[in-house]
């Protein structure tokens, strides 16, 4: 008698969120794939209807529980048994700590950890630190298998939670090009350098925009695009600029996908000045689109860049001025960024993501937590 397909549950609650691409396409990746295994995936009740399978082998389930809440440790976890699954994945790191049934994380990056969140006051920050290390730990020790985005993210997540590195696969993501025709932004720079993302102190904002001021020192028709939502740390940092440097830089707010790509290909240069990141997929959008990108040396992000992108020292503001500096004024370097950043762009694939993820199913699915093993451990 032929045995019915393994059940695996998604949880797919971050779906809808910045961070929910991951999550999105490696679902949609799974669904034309996977012919072997049945799939449930959990979603925020109120959006559970903005997302319909397109394979007879998933099904969807709402549920109110959000991240880091109480319900998470209790009735979410009841949720989740009431499945019945064979295997769940939890596509964030928050989660229940018993759910009846063996468990794959994925662990985009440490930041939990390793950042202050300056939104809250120093104690808070810190004791949220602690608790997370430690949930961290616990939850990486009792999954099966870890899925990280980078080689970086991986030796990470050993050295914070000691998981074995046995239990660790990397899967990268990938940058899909934009299909929407690109939409005009109004700018009122001839050349501009771009940074697209938060503006969270980490991500280093303040020393790229004393670069770029630098740039206008010889050349004021050069400036910064800021493209992105503004938030909190967003607004403050607007706050502190002085007349002269507001000049130089533009913040443009939200933009479409079809302004994010006529910024990608106009823009002389992107930069991507973070000081740490678990993967850095915004350079690697603007490589997809033809632009020259100058990186932070920083974390995984030559690893992930290889020889696409010109480094510098996140911390040195001379060296991220001098890296600019040389895109800039040298045609032939810039051309060669963007011939290496189309190339290494195609490197990466989401089916080439699922497929790793669907290995790690299959391993955890098939052995005990002690015989789970990566096909391609961090080095």
């Amino acid at each position: 008698m032929t045995a019915p397909p393994a059940h695996i549950v998604i949880d797919a609650r971050s779906m809808f969120t910045s961070t929910g691409r991951y999550t999105r396409k490696l679902i949609e990746n799974l669904e034309r794939l996977d012919t072997e295994h049945r799939y449930t995936i959990v979603l925020p009740r109120a959006q559970v209807d903005e997302w319909e399978p397109t394979s007879p082998r998933f099904s969807t389930v709402g549920t109110d529980t959000p991240y880091f809440s109480l319900r998470e440790q209790t009735g979410f976890a009841r949720e989740l048994r009431r499945l019945r699954p064979d295997l769940v994945h939890f596509a964030m790191p928050q989660q229940p700590l018993y759910v009846g049934a063996p468990r794959v994380t994925t662990f985009h990056d440490m930041t939990l950890l390793k950042i202050r969140n300056h939104k809250k006051h120093r104690v808070v920050s810190a004791l949220k630190r602690v608790v997370g290390a430690a949930a961290f730990a616990v939850f990486a020790h009792r999954s099966r298998a870890n899925l990280v985005v980078s080689r970086y993210s991986g030796r990470d997540l050993i050295s914070y939670t000691r998981a074995a590195a046995r239990t660790v696969t990397v899967t990268y993501p990938a940058a899909d090009p934009i299909t929407d025709p690109p939409q005009s932004v109004g700018t009122p720079f001839r050349r501009f350098v771009l940074y697209v993302g938060t503006q969270v102190p980490y991500k280093n904002l303040r020393r790229l925009i004393d670069a770029v001021l630098r740039l206008r020192a010889d050349d004021d028709t050069i400036g910064l695009i800021v493209a992105g939502r503004i938030d909190a740390d967003g607004a403050r940092l607007i706050e502190t600029l002085d007349e002269g440097a507001r000049e130089g830089v533009q913040f443009t707010g939200f933009v479409s996908d079809a302004q994010l790509r006529w910024l990608y290909e106009h823009a002389a240069v992107y930069a991507f000045p973070s000081l740490y990141e678990g993967f850095g997929l915004p350079g690697l959008e603007a490589m997809r689109h033809g632009c020259p990108v100058v990186s932070s040396d920083a974390t995984c992000l030559p690893e992930v860049y290889g020889d696409a992108a010109e480094y510098f020292d996140p911390r040195q503001v001379p060296d991220l001025h001098a890296a600019l500096s040389r895109v800039l004024s040298d045609q032939g370097l810039a051309d060669r960024l963007r011939e290496r950043g189309r190339r290494r762009a195609e490197m990466y694939s989401w089916r080439w993501m699922a497929l790793r993820t669907l290995d790690a199913y299959r391993d955890a699915l098939q052995t005990g937590r002690d015989g789970c093993r990566s096909a391609e451990g961090p080095s």
